[in-house]
């Protein structure tokens, strides 16, 4: 008999398990090439050398640009910024909903009691001579279980445990975009500081050329225009440098602020540190599929769509009958004074039970429901087509990242022949007007082109890092490849657990049911 229990007992838990309606997740189809389009040595491109075996540093790739400014800022933003610390707070809520999410498949269960005295006198229980008091106690534990038939339960915890690992694919999405916008910010603020410098030098040649023309309209070897020309183009020159100067400032602050930090925290700690900024010499590209994992915002949006198909067979579940068991067990007595005793409340005579099954069939709402679950299906079907669409978007990014290199670095290579061409044009046009041989307008139009080729020529140094910046982002640089869970402040930690019972979850980080990205199928 008990082996005939055990083994019923098996098999409805098999039953049970096997049947759940809604689709089973899979990971959408993509549309992958089998490598990036790599520039190569043309007129106007530079070819770049990329490695396809390999996959990109999976975290320190700002180590390529060997500025120790860039990887200290880095390291303080991972650990202080406060938009990546609500990202992760984030996590530890969906691991919260999580757990709720679990207790579903268990019965409810409570404890209840009853004490109560009431004096209810009435003609005939004078007439019987009877007391009009009673005294009622009861103790009693209740359970109410439904049984997940059809997997509505277990699909709701399907689809809040893929809620949880898209939380954690967020953080490490939002950690890399920090590090890239880090970078960026900080390219910025070199482009900044060197193009002031540019600035600035010109300001000392056309300041000289002022000078000159000065000198030359009070012995009256020239005429006013020359001078009105220089004083001009000096002035115009100079007014260049405010809005360099605001641009720096603000880029600080931008700085700042992605560090945790207030605005002036940058300017105090780095404004006079010198940056060694140098493009890396190889690119570590691997092949597009590996941005399917390499991606976590790619991982993101899977892990939500693997949510969003869970939620069709919760929605499925209504439209089948609910099948419930409910029963309890307890202590009840009831004493009249006067009357004869019931004896102690815990007495196995005055034990109470109840056990019972019931089950509800939807008739007249099943419309809705369809509606609901059609809801709850195109829902899906969008996370399918966003998905989708992020694929092939990060592969342009790299592709565009790789061409902006390209074309910078082509760029650059130019405007430093031109940026010496200029230097030596400007320098003979002001020797020649000493000497008298040409107006001032040759000079004008020399040291503007100089000083346009030479800002020109950090733009595009800027871009050439910037580029890199970009395809390490798109990459997926920045992460190691696993769901791990990030750890909190200590002093965050400390203010959640004054407010809230949070027992070990803020501290203990493992959780083996996230799936680490590296070892997942393709």
């Amino acid at each position: 008999m008990l082996l005939f229990r055990a083994a019923f007992a098996v098999g409805l838990s098999a039953f049970l398990a096997g049947c759940m309606v809604g689709p089973d997740f899979s990971r959408p189809a993509t549309q992958t090439g089998d490598q990036y389009k790599t520039p190569v040595q043309g007129e106007f491109t530079d070819a770049i050398q990329t490695e396809t075996s390999k996959t990109l540093n999976p975290v320190a790739w700002w180590e390529s640009f060997n500025d120790p400014t860039l990887t200290k800022l880095l390291n303080q933003a991972s650990g202080e910024n406060i938009t990546l610390q609500s990202a992760a707070v984030r996590i530890y809520q969906a691991r919260s909903a999580l757990g709720v999410a679990d207790a579903t498949l268990l019965p409810t269960v409570g404890l209840g009691g009853t004490a109560q005295q009431t004096n209810q006198p009435s003609v005939l229980n004078q007439f019987l001579n009877a007391s009009s008091t009673s005294a009622l106690q009861n103790v009693v534990v209740s359970a109410n279980w439904e049984i997940d038939f059809w997997g509505k339960f277990r699909r709701g915890i399907e689809s809040a445990l893929a809620s949880y690992q898209s939380a954690v694919a967020t953080y490490y999405a939002a950690d890399v975009s920090l590090a890239a916008e880090v970078a960026n910010t900080y390219v910025n603020i070199r482009y900044y500081e060197q193009s002031i410098e540019v600035a600035r030098a010109n300001l000392i040649l056309q300041a000289e050329s002022l000078r000159i023309a000065g000198a030359r309209y009070k012995y009256g070897a020239t005429s006013l225009l020359d001078l009105s020309q220089a004083q001009s183009q000096y002035e115009q020159t100079k007014s260049m440098v405010p809005p360099l100067v605001a641009g720096l400032q603000k880029a600080q602050n931008a700085m700042s602020i992605l560090l945790g930090k207030p605005p002036e925290y940058y300017e105090r700690n780095f404004g006079s540190i010198q940056g060694t900024l140098t493009p890396p010499a190889e690119l570590q590209v691997g092949i597009p599929k590996d941005l399917l994992r390499r991606r976590p915002d790619i991982l993101q949006a899977e892990y939500y769509a693997a949510s969003q198909s869970a939620l069709i067979g919760v929605n499925a579940a209504q439209l089948y009958p609910s099948f419930s068991l409910a029963g309890y067990f307890g202590f009840q007595t009831m004493q009249y004074t006067g009357g004869p005793s019931q004896g102690a409340l815990f007495s196995w005579d005055n034990r109470a039970t109840n056990i019972g099954a019931s089950f509800t069939f939807p008739l007249f709402y099943r419309g809705a429901i369809y509606d609901q679950i059609r809801v709850q299906d195109a829902a899906f079907q969008q996370a399918i087509l966003n998905y989708q669409n992020l694929v092939l978007k990060a592969q342009q990014e790299v592709d565009d990242s790789l061409i902006l290199i390209s074309t910078s670095r082509s760029a650059s290579a130019d405007l430093v022949r031109a940026v010496k061409a200029a230097q030596q044009a400007a320098a003979l046009a002001l020797d020649r007007y000493k000497q008298g041989q040409n107006d001032y307008n040759t000079v004008i139009v020399a040291q503007q082109q100089l000083l346009q080729v030479q800002e020109s020529l950090v733009q595009s140094n800027s871009n050439i890092l910037l580029g890199y910046v970009s395809a390490f982002k798109s990459l997926g640089g920045g992460w190691s490849g696993d769901l791990d869970v990030p750890t909190l402040p200590g002093e965050m930690v400390e203010q959640m657990q004054q407010r809230t019972n949070w027992g070990t979850v803020l501290i203990n980080n493992a959780d083996p049911r996230l799936v680490k990205p590296s070892e997942k199928t393709q």
